[in-house]
């Protein structure tokens, strides 16, 4: 099984950094390939502009995006780390998505129906809030969240979502918390690693 990390928090002196290296070690103790994008660090550009846009709907992408593609159609399972800020990904995340999952790669339409073109992989969610993990749930927003992501991105281009980890007040944890959620990183990365 092959793997494509896509980090989305412009940080890696973070605990979702500690994160990214905790999944990224477990993959490769495991031998697995894994490809990191590193948003952030990459300087990836997330504005979709309208000339983009447009030529992406004759099946026209630029250089970059064209990279992006490659990277996702020789993985065989999506792997997304992120905060969740203001209910969903940063804004390079949300970019990445706009950008990356384009018409004529991601998803097709006939007419309104949504003709997915991503069929046969799967991703994956490891994210954090500062809201405690109880309260996230307790409130709707977790389920709502997966939920949206799941049928307005993953569904519509075929993706199979296969595990989701979300750590709940990371901004308060101690650091004897944060050595138990990495730990919980490298065995939700190698129980993913055991069903393929």
């Amino acid at each position: 099984m092959s793997y494509l990390i896509v980090y989305m928090h412009p940080s890696k002196d973070s605990f979702n950094g500690a994160v990214l290296q905790a999944a990224r070690e477990e993959l490769d103790k495991l031998n697995y390939p894994v490809e990191i994008k590193e948003l952030a660090n990459e300087k990836f550009p997330p504005h979709l502009s309208k000339e983009e846009y447009k030529q992406s709907l004759s099946g026209e992408y630029p250089e970059d995006i064209s990279k992006e593609h490659e990277k996702i159609k020789k993985a065989e399972h999506l792997i997304f780390i992120f905060p969740v800020w203001w209910g969903g990904f940063p804004a390079l995340g949300k970019g990445y998505i706009d950008r990356v999952f384009s018409y004529g790669f991601a998803y097709e339409l006939e007419g309104e129906t949504p003709l997915p073109q991503l069929n046969g992989k799967k991703v994956s969610l490891i994210f954090t809030t500062g809201a405690p993990e109880k309260e996230f749930h307790e409130s709707g927003m977790y389920g709502h969240m997966v939920e949206l992501l799941d049928q307005s991105i993953f569904k519509f281009c075929g993706l199979e979502l296969d595990g989701v980890l979300h750590f709940g007040d990371v901004i308060q944890s101690s650091d004897k918390d944060r050595q138990e959620m990495l730990k919980t990183v490298r065995q939700f990365i190698s129980n993913l690693a055991e069903k393929t």
